[in-house]
């Protein structure tokens, strides 16, 4: 029964130091930490306040191989939304969840372009 007592212990603290690393994955994240846009689609993405601005819509992935562009629905936060296109190089995925950098305040994100898709695919 002691030997039991002991290997549970042994895997509660193995577990609970596994808990912070496992905090700081993504579902969209693939273990060679490649991203998969099929996930991505959904996730909330935060600001530098810890305010969260939107979520993904969708994943640009550029014709001419320019950059990777997301399509953020935004603005739930006031009443009404919208979709605004970011550029994915303006969005970190270290810490808890994916933060935009830059100005990712309210207003900002109100203040931006919409994005509309064209040809309604």
């Amino acid at each position: 029964m002691k030997r039991s007592s002991s290997i549970l212990a042994v895997a509660l603290l193995a577990f609970t130091a596994a808990v912070p690393a496992m905090a700081q994955t993504y579902d969209f994240m693939t273990g060679t930490h490649d991203m998969r846009a099929s996930k991505m689609v959904g996730t909330p993405i935060y600001n530098d306040h810890n305010e969260k601005i939107g979520q993904v819509d969708d994943v640009l992935l550029p014709s001419n191989g320019g950059e990777v562009s997301l399509v953020l629905s935004v603005g739930s936060f006031t009443g009404g939304s919208k979709m605004v296109k970011i550029p994915l190089s303006h969005v970190t995925m270290t810490g808890q969840h994916p933060m935009m950098t830059g100005d990712g305040s309210k207003t900002a994100m109100m203040a931006m372009p919409s994005y509309s898709y064209v040809g309604g695919l």
